[in-house]
């Protein structure tokens, strides 16, 4: 039964008429855009609301290249800093040796100061090591019986006294260390004058012995050898006065110094070995 208003012979369009017309529209669009830019305002609008969408699907690509970039330079910057480091490293140990030889030639020169003593002959010597036992006081030079040494020599740094030889072998020797409890010293007060006794403590430490609480001592003076003993010569640095205190129990000054030598750090030394005398006929 026909609806009222119905039009009862309507036929519907095709899929090929309606493809004809909507390729026809197209073209038509395609012909005003081209030519007239009619559809301009359309794309504009059309691209504004994409936008967001656009930048969505473009957010996971940028953060995936952000972060390859981050560790990227991260590892760069690592890489960087251990090669700064490895130099800094070089440049360290540069300093460091440049340091030592510097203080070996301000070592070496002294010595060369000191081998123009009048009537003295000298042997030069390096330190090898000073022993398991540093309580003892020995260190073990790298000359011996072939370079002319023997036991009572005097051995000297830069600075001052540092022992004696005590055991001679063909090519190394012992020395007893000014310090140790087996060695006195006969010394002078270089300011005053007044003579000493200077025995070690074993403990890289000298006591002046024996002297009167009237003697003009105060810490700061230095104490040099007298040369009465005929064993080490007169005027060789042995020590400076640290610390003068009074003892309650006896009529003596407690007297303590510090070696001038440097006991355990000079590695370049001198053997002292007096000329022979010749007596006048």
């Amino acid at each position: 039964m026909a609806v009222p208003g119905q039009l009862t012979f309507t036929r519907r369009l095709g899929p090929t008429a309606r493809l004809l017309i909507w390729l026809l529209i197209g073209l038509g669009c395609a012909v005003l855009d081209s030519r007239y830019h009619m559809l301009d305002g359309l794309r504009s609008g059309i691209s504004l609301l994409l936008q967001p969408v656009r930048e969505t699907l473009r957010a996971p690509s940028e953060v995936a290249a952000e972060l390859g970039g981050f560790f990227t330079r991260h590892r760069l910057l690592q890489k960087e800093r251990d090669t700064l480091q490895a130099e800094r490293a070089q440049l360290l140990v540069s300093v460091n040796a440049a340091k030592e030889l510097r203080r070996e030639n301000a070592e070496l020169r002294a010595l060369l100061q000191m081998k123009t003593r009048p009537g003295q002959q000298v042997v030069h010597a390096a330190q090898m090591y000073q022993g398991h036992d540093w309580f003892a006081q020995r260190i073990t030079l790298d000359q011996g019986g072939r370079a002319g040494l023997r036991s009572g020599l005097p051995v000297v740094d830069a600075t001052g006294l540092v022992g004696q030889v005590t055991r001679v072998y063909p090519g190394s020797s012992e020395v007893t260390l000014v310090s140790s409890r087996e060695q006195l010293t006969p010394v002078f007060i270089e300011r005053t004058g007044q003579r000493g006794l200077a025995a070690g403590s074993g403990q890289s430490q000298l006591e002046l012995r024996y002297m009167p609480a009237q003697t003009d001592i105060r810490p700061g003076d230095r104490l040099l050898t007298s040369g009465i003993d005929r064993v080490y010569p007169a005027g060789i640095p042995v020590a400076r006065v640290s610390r003068v205190s009074r003892s309650q129990s006896g009529p003596y000054l407690r007297v303590e110094c510090l070696p001038l030598a440097g006991l355990d750090r000079s590695r370049a030394v001198l053997v002292l070995i007096a000329e022979p005398q010749v007596i006048p006929q």
